[in-house]
């Protein structure tokens, strides 16, 4: 079993999920056209990648970045 990073540590649920399946992090790369590199940098899915990314993933753009496209808060 695979020892969590410091890197592994700071990445959101998404970013764990998509680098806990072998070869995973590669199909998305080429899915967003991007480089693994750059997927292998985010901690968190950047928001001009989320609506593309959602199919894929099948997730929400909700339950990827609900700090962006979560429910309006009141203010």
């Amino acid at each position: 079993m695979r020892r969590e990073s410091p890197r592994d540590a700071k990445r959101d649920h998404v970013m764990k999920l998509i680098f806990s399946e072998p070869g995973f992090a590669t199909v998305v790369a080429r899915h967003l056209d991007v480089t693994h590199q750059n997927v292998s940098a985010w901690n968190r899915v950047p928001p001009h990648h989320v609506m593309k990314l959602s199919p894929l993933i099948k997730m929400t753009p909700e339950e990827i970045r609900p700090d962006i496209f979560g429910p309006k808060k009141r203010r």
